[in-house]
């Protein structure tokens, strides 16, 4: 792994900026619009980044499959480590449910479902994810997984990753996932496991969504999109010691931008 080495920025040089310490290994706050960068500690250090890799697969999945379009759960998918939906092999669940799976339960098997269908094998669901990073103007990232399971050669950066997350939520089907609290999948239910949106009146805005994700090489990771003043803002926070670290410090960075409040991220 590259040596980290911080970069930050401010909203506006005008102010004394304040500063901040962040647990996280890196950690952006970006205009997903202009992509401006707001703060940032470390953006374009490659890091691991757990399920947020799951933005980029449910990208794919609402670009090449319609809501009603059958996912097969092959023997491999079904052998994929927990996470799972705990489908049986040989089963079916359509496009949408399979949508549901991996943005709210973050299920490993759906996941790798959906790469085997929409690539054919997750070798050629990974160049599909690549090229589209680069489409999107990602630099730094290398994708293995279509789930987030750890490979070493499977990177990318807090700013790609904020790039992606922009990208995810121009998507509706992919917005309304992310704020569906509570779903069933072949008499399976499950929550949402994104914690900010059980959180009523939240101080940075209004949520729009967003993607957890966890390794013990990554550790805590989190990718979310808000809505702040006619601007929507991302924050993602990659590396996180403690899921606790994750959370807070994504509601610190969210609420310094819908202030404009200047700080220098250390």
């Amino acid at each position: 792994m590259a040596v980290l080495a911080v970069v930050a920025t401010s909203i506006s040089p005008t102010y004394a900026s304040e500063r901040v310490f962040i647990n996280a290994k890196a950690a952006i706050v970006m205009d997903a619009d202009t992509h401006k960068v707001l703060y940032a500690k470390n953006p374009d250090v490659p890091l691991y980044p757990a399920s947020t890799t799951k933005l980029m697969t449910a990208i794919l999945l609402v670009t090449h499959l319609n809501p009603d379009d059958k996912v097969y759960i092959s023997p491999e998918a079904a052998r994929q480590p927990r996470v799972r939906l705990g489908l049986k092999s040989g089963t079916t669940i359509t496009a949408e449910q399979a949508l549901h799976a991996i943005i709210m339960k973050s299920a490993n098997d759906v996941a790798y479902a959906v790469a085997q269908t929409v690539g054919g094998s997750q070798q050629g669901f990974a160049r599909m994810m690549n090229l589209k990073a680069g489409l999107i103007g990602c630099r730094r990232t290398n994708f293995v997984t279509p789930n987030g399971l750890h490979d070493d050669a499977h990177q990318t950066t807090a700013r790609d990753v904020a790039l992606i997350t922009a990208e995810a939520i121009k998507y509706p089907r992919i917005v309304a996932v992310m704020q569906t609290k509570e779903y069933q999948i072949a008499g399976i239910p499950f929550r949402n496991g994104n914690r900010m949106l059980y959180v009523d009146n939240p101080s940075y805005g209004t949520l729009i969504g967003g993607k957890t994700g966890f390794t013990s090489k990554a550790m805590f990771c989190l990718a979310l999109a808000a809505k702040q003043h006619g601007h929507t803002r991302v924050s993602v926070v990659l590396g996180a010691p403690r899921k606790s670290f994750m959370y807070r410090e994504t509601r610190r960075l969210l609420e310094f931008a819908n202030k404009e409040k200047p700080v220098q991220i250390v």
